[in-house]
């Protein structure tokens, strides 16, 4: 089988599609992958690195995509990308269809595609494996963010997140509870902030307190607690995340502006429309902006700032679905492992994700009875 990684340097996206490693395993069962030159760069893998390793080089992205059976990408396709995909083809990355373009979607379900997210690939019921590896390193992430914007040089309030003798703790308040609010709870106590966490599920928040022996202090996510928490709020992390859907906004303005001038908002939820009524998108390259006199970081792709860790455990995740796609075909794949037959957004140009459905008024039908 045929795989193909793109290089997506141009959507300031810092993650490949696949570490060396990951396709040395891919080489070594028979199977050819073609790397778009320059992919792993962002990364600190040459393509050199890469063709010692078995790899293919190709120079231009209509190559990786017209040469593969499978492409794999790290951030959502942009338009010029989904013209480049072909008939049948099946794509693996971070899609959230849930706040794609129409036009995008539409052409890519007439090109009769398979697409997988990484973001919905689910375990065991509730464990999203992909977004879990991922958020270990976005909570740290967390740590690191709200560290340096609340610096007075940055415009924040010029404090030390842990305190010091006679000074209290900065007080980070998450919304959220589960993946990515674990995280960010667990590095914000770590480096010694007085920790407030809201969501709306009495057994998570049960399993937070457990998991931080009492440190943390937990709350049902009612406006008027949030009201409450926010405002005294010196980090303000939006962790709320519903697979696959729209993420719902749970922090008004009213809630922002009430917040000390100088604190910082990190929107964790921003890959899928943002939790916060005053989030809207950054980049790697302009991450922040200022509103209601609030530092605002809602960069959708946090984890690429750290390009190579996250590149090294994306691929290490997706490696053995794609031995399995080559070894026992696509349909038999997805009967046998329900985890990543989760992870379907479209099966055969055919939208299985009701959600997303719904949101663009197209019909959808399950996954099992197109098997």
């Amino acid at each position: 089988m045929n795989f193909g990684v793109i290089n997506e340097s141009n959507k300031i996206e810092n993650r490949a599609g696949l570490s060396p490693s990951g396709i040395s395993f891919l080489v070594e069962k028979g199977h050819t992958v073609y790397v778009q030159a320059g992919a792993g760069l962002k990364s600190g893998y040459t393509n050199e690195d890469y063709s010692s390793l078995g790899a293919n080089i190709v120079f231009t992205k209509e190559e990786a995509f017209g040469r593969s059976d499978i492409v794999l990408n790290i951030s959502p396709l942009d338009e010029e990308e989904s013209k480049l995909v072909k008939k049948n083809q099946i794509l693996f990355g971070f899609h959230h269809l849930a706040v794609s373009s129409k036009n995008i979607l539409d052409g890519l379900l007439k090109k009769n595609v398979t697409m997988l997210g990484y973001e919905i690939v689910q375990k065991n019921g509730d464990e999203l494996p992909f977004i879990e590896c991922l958020s270990e390193i976005a909570g740290q992430m967390c740590l690191v963010i709200s560290g340096h914007y609340l610096q007075t040089s940055q415009g924040g309030r010029g404090l030390v997140i842990g305190g010091v003798v006679s000074v209290p703790p900065a007080t980070a308040v998450v919304v959220g509870s589960g993946i990515l609010a674990r995280s960010a709870i667990k590095a914000m106590l770590g480096a010694g902030a007085h920790t407030i966490a809201l969501g709306r599920h009495m057994d998570r928040l049960r399993d937070l307190e457990e998991m931080t022996s009492g440190q943390l202090v937990t709350l049902m996510a009612s406006q008027y607690n949030l009201a409450r928490m926010i405002k005294i709020a010196d980090i303000l992390i939006g962790a709320v995340l519903r697979p696959g859907e729209k993420a719902p906004i749970m922090i008004t303005r009213s809630m922002v502006g009430s917040m000390k001038k100088g604190s910082v908002l990190i929107d964790l939820a921003i890959d899928q429309g943002g939790c916060s009524e005053t989030s809207r998108l950054t980049t790697l390259e302009q991450p922040t902006y200022v509103d209601e006199g609030i530092i605002h970081y809602c960069v959708p792709n946090i984890t690429s700032t750290v390009s190579r860790t996250s590149t090294k455990v994306l691929s290490n995740m997706v490696v053995p679905y794609l031995l399995q796609i080559a070894e026992n075909g696509i349909e038999n794949t997805l009967k046998t492992t329900t985890s990543l037959a989760e992870g379907v957004y479209v099966y055969k140009g055919q939208l299985v994700r009701k959600g997303v459905a719904e949101r663009f008024a197209i019909s959808s039908k399950k996954l099992d009875s197109l098997l």
